[in-house]
Parts: C-alpha cells; structure tokens; sequence
C-alpha cells in the first residue's frame, strides 16, 4: 500500500482530531441542560431580635423573610395577625421562626409577679423625660419624685417644691409589658411594685402633682415613705432667696347698729377696704382673715332671715340710748 505514506498517516490523524473537536463544539452549542427543580419559598414572620418572656408583640418585633417551605417546622406562626398582641412565653431567638408554643393563648397575660405584702400600681407619665427618657427596663428599679402643681397656693412651697417620696421601686411593667417594652413617644404607663402605703401616698401625688421617676442603680430600697428635709428642695432654695414675712393681722373693730353690725379692718395705721353692714350671723368679717374671726353666733343669738324679713326676736334688748348717740346712731343734738 503505497498510499499509506508517512504524510497520509498524518493528514488523517489530523482530519479526525478536528472532526471530534467540531462534534464537541456542536454538542455544546445545541444541547439544552436538564430542568432544575425549582423550590418553593414562602415569607414568614421572624423575630428581628431576642424576645424575653413578658414580652408584647407588635409590629417593629416581626420581620418578614423567604423560607423554603419543606423547612418551615409544625406549629410556626405564619403570618403578622397571629403574632401581634400576643404574649411571649419562651424565649425567642433573634432571626428565628416563631412557634405558638413559645407564645400564650390569644388574649391570656401571664400573672404579675409581686413580693409578699407588695401590690402593684400604674402611675400614667406624660413624657419620656419623666422616665429616664425610657431607658428603664421591667425588674429594674426606680426613685420615685413628686413636684405639687402649680393650683396648690400655699406659702409654704417658696416659689415651687420637688421632693422624693420613695427609693427603690421595683418596676414591675411598662405599657402592660413585663419583658421588653416598647416606649410611647408621649403617654407610658408604669407599674411599680410598693408597699400598701406606699400605693397611699401614691395615689393622692398623681392627683396633686406632677410624678417623675429617676433610675436607682442601688437596687431596691426600705420599702418606707421618704419626703423628710433632705429628700426635698423649693425654689427658693434654689434661687437662694429668703423666705417673705407674714404680713401682720389687721387690727379689726365691730359695730352694732340695731340688728345689724359693721366691720373696719386697720393696717399699717390706715383703714383698709372691705368690711360691710349686715343683720346675719353671717354676713360677719366677709373680707376679713379667716383664721381671726370671732364667730358671733357664739356670742349672740342667731339673726336669720326668713321670708324676706328679719327675725329678731332673740336678740338681746339694747338701751333706748347710748352715750352720746341715739338709736340710730347719730349724734345726740
């Protein structure tokens, strides 16, 4: 075979290596790859971060993220309207799915968890400033101020008065919440763990004043009712002013002019306004001071009105005249 030369050889060789080269080429240009199984995915609420015990749900608690649904667990909470408002029971871990065992029933709290002999109460704060500006957290403790409004008038608070009333208060819950509450840009509700008289004094504050409460990092406290004079400081003592002296009592003198009697009140030498006439017991010292009245109903019979008359009938008689005046009251001419 002459043909099946050195070069033959070579030429042929060649031919088929690029024949197998162009069939790899074409394989790949024109093969279509296998169908992939696509797996299914659902969003399902996880928590953004740790959720405690006693905590209340809401909206900024849940986060929303894909799943593969062959690896959702049983029991896990599928969507926003099943978690909110709820009460956690276990603690939840950050980024994780949430299961109704970790949860109490729809609408069930657990119970509140106060010291033998303690109760709880909730005092309504306007502002978060007045909490710390909501740093405090449940189970920490607190110092607890009162500051009288501004309608008590009494001489007394110089000018304003802010005194402490207890120390180491126990938070039990804040906004119904005894994990970790969220804090309301205005109104917060506190519950706090005290003492029955404790809860006293608590209540007539909040009526009478403005409550602010302060963290205590000292832990909880006696248990008593503070306010002594180094719990306390007024206005006065902050502007460093002496306190005014109680003007003095107005010297008063009393007429009788037939079943009626007349008031004069003198200060500093002169005779000052107000006073007037009258027939009642009552009418007695109308702008006079309170605290130095004398009560003729004490001394005289009761002179009342009735039907648009007077009743005099148990007065005591008067002379026919005076020294100097008549019954009238007029000089004698």
């Amino acid at each position: 075979m002459k043909f099946l030369t050195p070069a033959f050889v070579t030429i042929a060789m060649l031919l088929v290596v690029g024949g197998l080269i162009v069939a790899y080429i074409a394989k790949n240009l024109f093969a279509s790859e296998p169908p992939v199984a696509e797996v299914e995915n659902r969003r399902v609420p996880l928590a953004v971060a740790e959720l405690v015990p006693g905590t209340v749900i809401t909206e900024q608690h849940i986060g929303l993220s894909p799943v593969p649904v062959d690896s959702i667990p049983p029991k896990t909470l599928l969507s926003r309207e099943g978690l909110v408002g709820r009460v956690v029971k276990e603690t939840i871990e950050a980024a994780s799915m949430i299961n109704s065992d970790s949860l109490y029933a729809p609408g069930v709290r657990p119970p509140l968890k106060v010291g033998e002999g303690m109760v709880a109460m909730t005092v309504s704060l306007a502002q978060r400033a007045e909490m710390v500006d909501g740093l405090i957290r449940p189970e920490e403790f607190v110092n607890v101020h009162m500051t009288p409004n501004q309608q008590t008038r009494d001489n007394r608070i110089e000018g304003g008065l802010t005194l402490t009333l207890f120390r180491g208060v126990k938070v039990v819950a804040m906004n119904r919440d005894t994990g970790a509450a969220s804090i309301d840009g205005f109104r917060n509700d506190v519950t706090l763990e005290l003492t029955p008289r404790q809860a006293n004094v608590m209540i007539l504050a909040e009526k009478r004043g403005d409550i602010t409460l302060s963290y205590n990092p000292e832990g909880r406290g006696d248990g008593g009712v503070a306010g002594g004079t180094d719990e306390r400081v007024t206005l006065n003592q902050i502007l460093g002013l002496e306190p005014k002296p109680e003007p003095p009592k107005p010297f008063m003198t009393e007429h009788y002019r037939g079943s009626g009697r007349s008031e004069l009140q003198f200060r500093d030498g002169r005779r000052s306004t107000g006073g007037g006439y009258g027939g009642g017991v009552d009418d007695f010292l109308r702008n006079g001071d309170p605290d130095s009245l004398i009560r003729t109903d004490q001394d005289l019979p009761a002179a009342r009105q009735s039907g648009g008359s007077r009743r005099t009938d148990n007065l005591p008689s008067l002379p026919a005249r005076l020294p100097g005046r008549t019954r009238a009251g007029r000089n004698a001419a």
